[in-house]
This record gives structure tokens, C-alpha cells and sequence, in this order.
């Protein structure tokens, strides 16, 4: 495992996390399940789901491993309204505010296309288990109970919970023509980091995952969700889902998206510059 990966045991200083419930326009309130709420949604709509921070990292040490998340350089990135996050990202500065606010919270992996392929956090809350999964690029507004079967859809979206029959597991599955197909499976026991290391470094290797290989940008509301995915533009609405094809992405990131600063440019860019580099 990469030393320098930030510890999960790691308590974040007052004024980090006083800078990070400035950025969710939440109070810091003592752990329960109302103020997780509260938390889970701020999040979801503050901070979207990118892969611009992953280009960045990955064009900036080509050759060479892709060092850790930083904690602090996400922060000041996310306050300055640009980049956003992905899995990995978003699931380390979560795991870090909500521990630093005192819940039983820890980074959990789940398997979508190979192992670690996906992390979350999971939170320990009045004997019950729930995971808060905001950086999925989907519109999980709630904690998620692990527990039991839950249905979630906004936009004309479906996602169903459930436990999975192996213990310590839950699938996360998604309406698809009408029927749920297995989307995700949460291992709920304590990661292995070795699995993580080398998930994190396969998702920064152009040609072994969609991280490095596209350019990804998704918005959650509470009646639509927003994504661009390389040169298209789809809204998911009650009404049935709209694709578009993106030729200005300043524009379509600044007035579709809201997000004025977004370095999108820069984005393109270093996406275009790793297709090359795969030879795709």
C-alpha cells in the first residue's frame, strides 16, 4: 500500500471541518440520524460527481503511481467551485468530516466491474448500519440502510438496496428496461488496502477504467439528475431522458451545470491528451 495514503484513524482539524460544513451550508450538530441526513443531502448537492480531479492527477505523474487523494487540496478545490470528485475522492473526505464529527463512520469497497472498484462510507448510528454513497454520480439524497430493502428514484431513475445472501454484504441494483439488474456489491467489513491501492492505481491506468478514459461530469437535483459523459449531454427527468451532443463544453458546464468555474478546458484537454496516450 502507498504510505502516504491518508490514515482512516486521522482526526481532521477543527478548522478543516469547519471550512467543510461552510462549503455544505450545515451547522455542526452532535451525530444522529436527522443531521446525517442533512449532511448526505448538502453533499450530494454541493459537490459534484467528476473525474476532472483524477485527469489532473494522472497527466501530472504519467510513468509513475498516482499519489493519494489530499484532504486539504480537495477542500480548497471544492470551495473554490471546481473539480469535484469521484469514489475514491469523494469517500475519503466524507469518511474524514464524519468521524471528525464523531460518528462510528469507515470507507467500505464495493465491486461494480472488478474489486475496489467502488467506495463509500459506512456509518454506525443507533444500532443500524447505513451507507452514504455521494459520490456514485447517482442521486442517493439519504443515508442508505444496509440492512433492509430500499427503493430510491428521482429523475426517473430507479435503485434498489437490499442485504446481499453472502454476510457482510449489500447490492445495489438498478431498474433497467423495467427489471433491477446487480449493479454494485458492498463488501461491509473492513477494507483491504492492498485491494484499495491497487483499484485506486487501475482506475488512474488509461485503458483499464472509465476514470481516466472519459470525461465525466454529473449533477444530482432533487427532480433531475445531469450528466455529461465525453462529447454527450443526457438529463434524466420524470418526463423520460434527453441526449444532446456537447460541442461547447464551457458553455454547457457554466449554464447547464451552474458551475461558472469549473476548469473545464482544462478537463478536456488532459482528457484528450490520455486518449492519446491509450491510442484510443
Amino acid at each position: 500500500m502507498n504510505a502516504a495514503w491518508p490514515s482512516d484513524a486521522t482526526t481532521p482539524s477543527p478548522a478543516w471541518i469547519a471550512r467543510y460544513l461552510r462549503l455544505l451550508g450545515v451547522p455542526q450538530e452532535p451525530p444522529s440520524l436527522p443531521a446525517l441526513r442533512r449532511l448526505t443531502r448538502a453533499h450530494l448537492l454541493a459537490v459534484p460527481f467528476a473525474n476532472t480531479t483524477a485527469l489532473r492527477r494522472r497527466r501530472a505523474h504519467l510513468g509513475r503511481p498516482a499519489p493519494p487523494p489530499d484532504p486539504e487540496a480537495l477542500l480548497t478545490t471544492w470551495e473554490q467551485e471546481q473539480l469535484g470528485g469521484v469514489c475514491f475522492d469523494v469517500s475519503l473526505m466524507v469518511n474524514r468530516l464524519l468521524g471528525g464529527l464523531g460518528y462510528r463512520a469507515r470507507q467500505v469497497m464495493g465491486k461494480i466491474s472488478f474489486a475496489g472498484s467502488h467506495q463509500c462510507v459506512q456509518v454506525a448510528l443507533d444500532g443500524e448500519r447505513f451507507l452514504v454513497d455521494v459520490g456514485n454520480g447517482a442521486p442517493f439524497f439519504e443515508p442508505i440502510p444496509a440492512h433492509e430493502e430500499t427503493e430510491v428514484r428521482v429523475g426517473g431513475l430507479a435503485y434498489r438496496f437490499r442485504p446481499g445472501d453472502e454476510p457482510e454484504t449489500c447490492w445495489q441494483d438498478r431498474g433497467i428496461d423495467g427489471a433491477w439488474q446487480p449493479f454494485c456489491c458492498y463488501d461491509l467489513g473492513p477494507p483491504d488496502l492492498a485491494v484499495r491501492e491497487s483499484a485506486y492505481q487501475r482506475h488512474h491506468t488509461p485503458g483499464l477504467s472509465w476514470v481516466v478514459d472519459s470525461l465525466t461530469l454529473v449533477r444530482c437535483a432533487p427532480d433531475q439528475v445531469l450528466s455529461l459523459r465525453d462529447d454527450e449531454l443526457t438529463r434524466y427527468t420524470p418526463a423520460g431522458k434527453q441526449r444532446v451532443p456537447v460541442t461547447d463544453y464551457t458553455r454547457v458546464v457554466r449554464e447547464d451545470f451552474g458551475l461558472p468555474r469549473f476548469p473545464v478546458a482544462e478537463g478536456v484537454q488532459s482528457w484528450r491528451e490520455l486518449r492519446a496516450v491509450r491510442g484510443g
